[in-house]
Formats: C-alpha cells, structure tokens, sequence
C-alpha cells in the first residue's frame, strides 16, 4: 500500500498530556510474520540515474525540498556536478542541476522559518589552492531555485562539512563547518557560526579538531538534554564536544569515550538505539583514507584492478590474452591523459572527463614502450609475447579495472579494521562489537540504520570498501531483539560496478509504504536505490512526519520524537544521519512495531524546547505533528 495513491489517512489530534491505552500484544514477530530481509533495485524507470561511474562525496541529502510531503534526494558527484532528484510520488524526476563544479557536503532546512527550505553547499578548495566560501539556494514550491548567496563573510576553507545545528535552543539553526586546514590555519578549520538574525551567520568561534583528517562530523545528543553535542572524526582519533549553555561547548572526549577516543580512521558513525532504551548507541565503521596505490586480482575471472595517487604507481607486467580491454578508467584533476605505445599516442575520448571510460587495444596499436615517461599520464604498451605493461604516473587520483589477465600480478595487502559498535550506557561509550556478534573485520565506507522489517528492532547496513576487481555484495546484520545481531545473506544488495569501492549510505521510505528503503553509492561508482520488499511480512509501522514547533519559531531539524510501544521506547530525531560532511533533513520518522498493538501517547520535542504530544490510535499510518 502506497500512502501517496490511498485516500489521505484521518489526522489525529494532538494535545498535551493525554494518554492513550490500546489492546496489549507483544513486539516479537512471530515466525509467521518473520520474513528474511530482502531489497531489489529499482529500474531507471523509478529513478533515472545515470548509468555512468563517477566519483562521490558523502551520502546523498534527503529532505522534502519543495514542501509537498515527499523526500526528495540530492545526489553529488565529486568535481562534476550536484544533481536534484523530485520526487513524484514513488518515481524521480530526471535530474535537476543544482551546482556543478567541486563540491562537498551539502545541507538542507528552512533555517530563515519563511516557509521555503534552504541548500547549503560546502565547496571544495582546489587541493589548497583554491579556497571558497559555502553557496546557498533557496528552494521555490515551483521547484526552480533562488537567492543564491555566496557566504563571503565566512573564512575561505578547504570545505568539507556542513551541518544546520541549532546550537543555542533558539529555534533559529545556526551553522558548523569543517575543512582540511589550509598552511594558514594552523588551529583547524572548523568553525561555529551562529544566525544572529534571519539569514545573517556571524563567526562565533573555532572547534576543536581530530588530529590528522579529523573534519568528518556528527551531530548526536549523546546524554538526551535536548542539547546538541557534536563529534569530530576521520583520522588518528575522535573529539566529542557537549553542548551547554547557550552555544557554548565542552570538549569532554577522554570523560564520555576514555580509551575510545583513540579510534582511527572511522569512515561514518551511525546512531543506533539497538536495544530500544532511549539512548543512541553508535556504529562506526572504518576504512583508510585513499592515499596510497592499491591494486586487486580477481583469478575466477581474470580481472586486475589498480588505483593510483601521489606518487607513480609500477605495476608488474601483465600478460594479456587477446586485446588489451580496460573497464571503468577513471582519472581526476589535472590529469587526464592516456599515452599508448612507444610513440606516446595520446586516446581521445567522446565522453566527459569527470566518469568513467571504457576502451580496448590491439597489439599493434600500443606497440612499443617509451623512453620517457616523465609527462604525467597514464601509459599503456604491448611489450610482445601476450606481455603488456602499464604505468600511472599521475598525483591525481587513477584507477582502472584490466580484463583478461592470465598472469598473477601482486596485489596489495587490505589492512583490517574491523566495524564497531559502541553501546550508550547512561551517558558513557563502551565497545559491545564483540557481544552483539557484530564480525567485520574489513574496511567498510559508511553505515545506514533502519528497521528494515519493522518487527520493532533497528538493524544495519553497511557498506564495504571492497575489492575493485570484483562485483560488492554489501552487509545487512538483522536486530536479534536487542540481544544480538544476525548477519543475513540472502538480501539481494550487490553492487556490479567494477573499479569502485564504497562510498554513502541513507535510508528513507521513498514510495511511502511504510518500510525503510536503501540509497547508496559507490566510489568511482554509481547510485544505488534498493526498493524493500518486506510489506508482506505481516509487521506494522508507524510514520511521524514532524512539521514546524506550534509557534512557528523552529523548524523540524533537530526536533526529537518519542513514544513507548509493549515495554520499548522509541527515540527518532529528525536530521539523523551517518553522513561526515553531509546533513539530511528526514522529517518523515519511521517506527518499525511488529505485531504490538499498545502505546501510549507520544512527545515531539523541537529544537527551542517546545513540545506537542500525539495520540496513537493505531499502527500502519502517518500522523502529522506540529503547524504546517
């Protein structure tokens, strides 16, 4: 059942203290309504995604742009373009081009409260030499954008981060961003601002930074004072600040996470209450930042795959049957160049730099092998006798898969560092990876939490950083009720691109049938929409789209919904994400229930400190809470 193609369910009226009994059943799903977690992906004619390889940044944003009471997505492609997806009512529009060029994380919320959402887009500096300032949009119920403004009062950067906090509880969401500190900040990059009046952002004052790459971001509420803390992390450690009075921060790393904060190149942190006691867990997964050459070998089906950064990257002689056949070659600013043979002929493309390219060589075309290969390119020669040899010299990022390799070229070694989950007990973080049977020792790119078969417990999905070689069949590990985690096989999210590795994850409920839905991306890959195909399982689900306070002066960002449901309590907040750089603004809550049929009265509590209680009335429907 779609709610945008059934008659518009009864809103429930909302007031203060009520409280609201309905006929008692338990939340275990029974082995009749116990069905295995299963997604398919959805065709272009649902979304018309591009079906072209490209480098990402982050997650996609996801928020109901134009008001209609749809999730539309905002998808970025590194370097090349950011795209906006309307949707339609279960299907997407073609792209809409929001802003091309070297882009980054992105946010999403009508910070000005005039009815009408606002993009901020954190632009990159060009490798530090080209340093920005954030750009906004504001979004039209036409859908067309307006109001771009250029944020030249903030402090040029290396833009990484954006996230809309309110970070003072007064309703009006201030602004924190991060960077990768330019020669001239030697104190970090990442900065406070707060929205002194509508619309106008002054500095407040400089965050503490992660050591090494520590410019990924969390907005969390670790110890529930409807206080926003935030955490830094990426590189050799973390830093949690708490959130006080007014929009003062405390840095309180060693207190709240002890040795914890020692924990290196966390790639995503996702909240997670696995145990449905109120407070947000954490998963975090890991992955090296990539800097250094790599290179796979896929022996079953012949394929070597490479990727190249910094410095030249000498790959063992490759013998070849046939023509020489390179899949998904991708090359970044400012080298593109492919020189074949001893003559250096440089190939031509008919395509744009910024995706991917696909060619094959005979012999006789890549004869030879120069003399010199000082210029900065990628080359390519036929040496003889089936043997050919390939050579990246670039310090942009170069990476490619080879078909048909018979030899059994050396590969390089993936370090492991394994998931973990870190569990929230009264405001302090301990490592529970281990007794929730959470087992991932590779690298892994980002996480996504949801209730993926509404039986009442969240579970996980997560992204593997990946062998290029092959195709990626990503991780689904179901919620044993609070007790432990399954890792469940059979759920169909693969990914076939060859030459990527992970990237971004979210979940949202894009058709609005009541169960969460996967949107994922790949490095050097593409999109992904994964439609859930869970409806049957005989689980109810409750949705809670949270509008703006009742005095019109907060938005939904921010705001916290709560219920108790057969014992558990239920905690969503809008804006939750696993996103580093990125800030989605889901305010459409989703509740797995299983087969429990008693509630009381729920509680939304926004960001400025109002609240407005919701009655429940019954499972499988959508209530509106707040003022339109």
């Amino acid at each position: 059942m779609s709610l945008f193609y059934k008659p518009a369910h009864r809103l429930l009226a909302v007031g203060l203290g009520a409280t609201v009994l309905i006929a008692c059943q338990s939340t275990s799903s029974d082995s009749a309504h116990l069905a295995e977690i299963q997604f398919s992906e959805a065709g272009t004619d649902i979304m018309p995604l591009e079906q072209r390889s490209r480098r990402k940044w982050d997650n996609a944003l996801v928020a109901d742009l134009d008001r209609d009471g749809k999730l539309d997505i905002i998808t970025t492609d590194h370097a090349y373009r950011a795209n906006i997806f309307w949707n339609e009512g279960g299907y997407f529009s073609g792209p809409q081009l929001l802003i091309g060029g070297d882009t980054h994380g992105v946010a999403a919320a009508d910070y000005d409260l005039d009815g009408k959402v606002e993009i901020v887009v954190s632009q990159g500096g060009g490798a530090g030499t080209n340093p920005r300032f954030p750009v906004g949009f504001e979004v039209n119920p036409d859908r067309t954008l307006s109001k771009r403004v250029v944020f030249e009062h903030f402090e040029r950067s290396r833009g990484r981060a954006v996230k809309l906090v309110d970070t003072d509880n007064d309703g009006m969401l201030n602004m924190i961003t991060s960077a990768f500190p330019l020669k001239s900040q030697p104190d970090g990059a990442n900065f406070h601002y707060r929205q002194e009046s509508l619309r106008q952002f002054e500095f407040i004052e400089r965050l503490p930074f992660a050591q090494w790459l520590g410019y990924k971001v969390l907005v969390t509420d670790y110890n529930n004072d409807n206080d926003a803390d935030v955490v830094f992390y990426g590189g050799a450690d973390m830093v949690l600040i708490q959130g006080g009075e007014g929009s003062d921060f405390t840095n309180v790393s060693k207190g709240v996470l002890g040795d914890l904060a020692n924990t290196h190149d966390v790639s995503s942190i996702a909240e997670i209450d696995f145990d449905n006691d109120g407070d947000f867990d954490w998963l975090l997964t890991r992955a090296k930042h990539q800097f250094k050459g790599q290179s796979y070998y896929d022996s079953e089906h012949q394929r070597f795959a490479f990727f190249s950064r910094f410095k030249p990257l000498v790959l063992d002689d490759l013998r070849i049957e046939g023509d020489f056949k390179l899949e998904n070659l991708q090359m970044a600013f400012p080298t593109f160049e492919v020189f074949v043979g001893a003559s250096k002929q440089p190939l031509s493309f008919d395509v744009d730099r910024h995706g991917h390219k696909n060619f094959s060589l005979t012999p006789e075309q890549a004869a030879g092998w120069p003399t010199d290969t000082e210029q900065k390119g990628l080359y390519i020669g036929y040496i003889g006798d089936d043997v050919w040899r390939v050579f990246a010299n670039t310090k942009s990022p170069t990476a490619a898969v080879i078909h048909h390799v018979v030899s059994t070229p050396k590969t390089t070694d993936e370090e492991l560092i394994p998931v973990r989950l870190l569990e929230n007990r009264d405001g302090q973080f301990v490592d529970v990876t281990e007794a929730m049977a959470i087992d991932v020792a590779e690298q892994t790119a980002s996480s996504a939490v949801g209730d993926f078969d509404n039986d009442g417990w969240s579970d996980i999905f997560i992204v593997r950083y990946g062998n290029m070689a092959t195709e990626t069949k990503q991780i689904i590990y179901h919620n044993q009720q609070g007790k432990g985690f399954k890792r469940i096989e059979g759920h169909g999210v693969i990914s076939t691109e060859l030459g990527a590795t992970g990237s971004g994850a979210e979940v949202f409920d894009y058709d609005a049938d009541g169960d969460l839905d996967l949107f994922y991306a790949n490095e050097r890959g593409r999109w992904h929409l994964f439609t859930n195909n869970a409806t049957s399982n005989g689980n109810s689900y409750l949705i809670v789209e949270v509008a703006n306070a009742p005095s019109g002066k907060a938005g939904p960002m921010g705001a916290v919904m709560t219920f108790d449901a057969c014992g558990m309590t239920y905690r969503r907040v809008v804006g939750q994400t696993s996103a580093a750089f990125s800030h989605n603004n889901i305010n459409q809550l989703h509740v797995g229930l299983g087969s429990c049929q008693e509630f009381t009265d729920g509680l939304v509590t926004w960001s400025n400190g109002e609240s407005q209680s919701f009655t429940i009335n019954g499972a499988n429907q959508r209530l509106v809470v707040g003022k339109r």
